[in-house]
């Protein structure tokens, strides 16, 4: 390979030799440098990137700490609303920050790939610390889809060292298993309707996902103008609310599971009566009242009705706002919410999903097809449906016993019936 650097006029340029195409030589030069040292230190550097196929770095010296932030940054944060979520990456940073850095971040990615016996140390003395099941597994799954992904497509390592790692048997946690297959009654749902009654602020964010199954983020993310339609009776869930540094914004559902939902004469009634009180109060507060605006870029924004907004921003009409049109986020829901819902009306295990989990066990308990809950839901397989939201509750065990009596006793009249005849 030819290489070198030259002077041309005032200033330093190097050079060196690529592969040959068609035969033909190919050179790579670069000028503009000061001083022949600095020539000859940017030559190595690109010689070197070349080497490489165009990286910057080698694979075989890569840290795991520098391959996670790579893993992060092109995997992950590249693709949010093309198969990941802005949640999804928040949360793999915090894991990746939190607990997979400061344990392995030191070792050399090439050769991490044959310590299983580390990981799975480390998965131990996560349990022998008390950290939850889920948690593990959390962690775990983070460092396992980030070195597949070194695997393929990057071609990195040969094999994933979480690959055989066991959690293994854990003491069940009776607490986080009540309040995850908690069921919101009758009872208790009425209860919570008194202390939000109509026209408070959080009045729809509890009636919306008791009788939709929406997610938290899809239920504040609804748009009363353009998302519901009376006449055809349907609500379209086509995007969720998060926070994105200081913005909320619109992203597309969790899964991309954009649906439309048959709604009942109840929630309609609501969201009517929703609208109805939010004109109301446009009227009551006039100029001072805050519209709200979504821009071109998803994000949203508030302005008092008497500014104009030009061009670039479009009108919406969210779910749930204050009186004087101020918005409300999803994080006032398991911040105010929840807090209040346990302390005043002395419900321990209720939280922010638990009337999405209500919606699916009720469908599911009054025999809804499984498929038919799938979709309403937005869940990606029928697996999560069946594992996380229909649960074998008192109800379902009634159901079984009495259609399997109910058999059984056909049969022996049948057989009875066969015998006399």
């Amino acid at each position: 390979m030819a290489e070198g650097v030259r002077k041309r006029g005032k200033t330093w340029s190097y050079y060196f030799d690529t592969a040959k195409i068609n035969g033909e030589r190919n050179k790579v030069e670069k000028g503009g440098f000061k001083t022949q040292k600095e020539a000859v230190a940017a030559r190595a550097k690109a010689i070197a990137e070349y080497n490489e196929t165009g990286r910057t770095f080698s694979p075989s010296s890569l840290s795991v700490s520098d391959y996670l932030d790579y893993w992060l940054e092109n995997a992950i944060r590249k693709n949010i609303d093309h198969g990941y979520t802005y949640q999804t990456y928040r949360a793999y940073r915090q894991k990746i920050e939190g607990k997979i850095k400061p344990k392995f971040g030191i070792y050399k990615l090439e050769s991490f790939q044959y310590s299983p016996d580390i990981v799975q140390a480390w998965v131990d003395s996560l349990k022998a610390d008390g950290s939850a099941r889920e948690s593990i597994r959390g962690y775990l799954g983070c460092l396992s889809s980030a070195m597949n992904y070194a695997i393929l497509p990057l071609g990195y390592i040969r094999c994933n060292p979480c690959a055989p790692v066991k959690i293994g048997k854990m003491p069940i946690d009776v607490k986080a298993k009540e309040l995850n297959e908690y069921i919101c009654s009758n009872e208790d749902f009425s209860r919570i309707l008194e202390r939000f009654p109509k026209g408070n602020k959080y009045h729809l964010s509890f009636t919306v996902p008791y009788y939709t199954g929406t997610r938290i983020g899809e239920t504040f993310a609804l748009d009363l103008m353009d998302d519901v339609d009376f006449s055809r009776h349907e609500i379209s869930i086509n995007k969720q609310l998060v926070k994105i540094g200081p913005d909320w914004c619109f992203r597309p559902p969790k899964y991309d599971s954009y649906r439309t939902l048959k709604i009942g004469a109840v929630l309609e009634a609501e969201l009517k009566e929703a609208i109805r009180q939010r004109k109301e109060c446009q009227l009551k507060y006039g100029p001072d009242y805050l519209k709200t605006y979504v821009t071109s870029g998803n994000t949203i924004k508030q302005f008092p009705a008497y500014m104009e907004t030009g061009t670039g921003y479009r009108e919406i009409m969210p779910l749930c706002v204050s009186p004087n049109g101020k918005i409300i986020t999803p994080w006032s829901f398991p911040n105010c919410c929840v807090q209040i819902i346990r302390k005043q009306l002395g419900i321990p295990l209720f939280h922010a999903h638990c009337l999405r989990h209500t919606h699916g066990t009720i469908l599911a308990e009054n025999g809804v097809n499984p498929k038919t809950v799938m979709e309403r839901l937005g869940h990606k397989d029928i697996a999560t449906t069946l594992g996380t939201y229909t649960f074998n509750t008192e109800s379902m065990q009634k159901s079984a016993v009495d259609i399997f009596e109910k058999a059984v006793n056909n049969e022996r009249r049948y057989a009875t019936r066969a015998g006399l005849s």
